[in-house]
């Protein structure tokens, strides 16, 4: 059996694809791989046998299956991904509900994402907000009937 270590790709199961794919080792605890990185969807978790056999190797040139693609360079964070949002005094701040309508900078409250203020509306139910951590697209104006 060959030594595996990181950076090494194997054979395993995808959970967020759903399927036997090609994966680059990111950890290995006595010869076996612990944690795993999707090349399809760049996922990280831990290893998970293949549920199949191997994964086939690719197709033999002149084949129609396109060649594997390089992988994708990982998005580097731009300047407004580190700029901290504060709301100017005594403004008012508004709990976030996908109910609820906002209009361009309003302040609202995320759970996740914090205080942040609507830069953008995108289409009738999209808003874009600008948060300390970075932009992010939310619904607005949302009502299950």
């Amino acid at each position: 059996m060959p030594v595996l270590r990181a950076g090494v790709e194997v054979d395993a199961y995808c959970t967020r694809c759903k399927m036997d794919l090609t994966h680059k080792i990111i950890a290995v605890v006595g010869n076996k791989p612990v944690k795993v990185e999707c090349r399809t969807c760049y996922g990280t978790h831990n290893y998970r046998p293949p549920k199949s056999g191997p994964v086939p190797p690719p197709r033999a040139e002149g084949s129609s299956a396109r060649a594997p693609s390089a992988p994708r360079p990982a998005r580097k964070p731009s300047a407004e991904d580190h700029v901290t949002v504060t709301p100017p005094p005594g403004v008012i701040i508004h709990p976030y509900r996908m109910s609820d309508k906002y209009s361009r900078d309003q302040w609202i409250s995320h759970k996740v994402f914090g205080t942040g203020c609507v830069s953008l509306l995108v289409g009738t139910d999209k808003i874009e907000v600008r948060f300390s951590g970075g932009a992010k697209v939310l619904v607005h104006d949302r009502h299950d009937d």
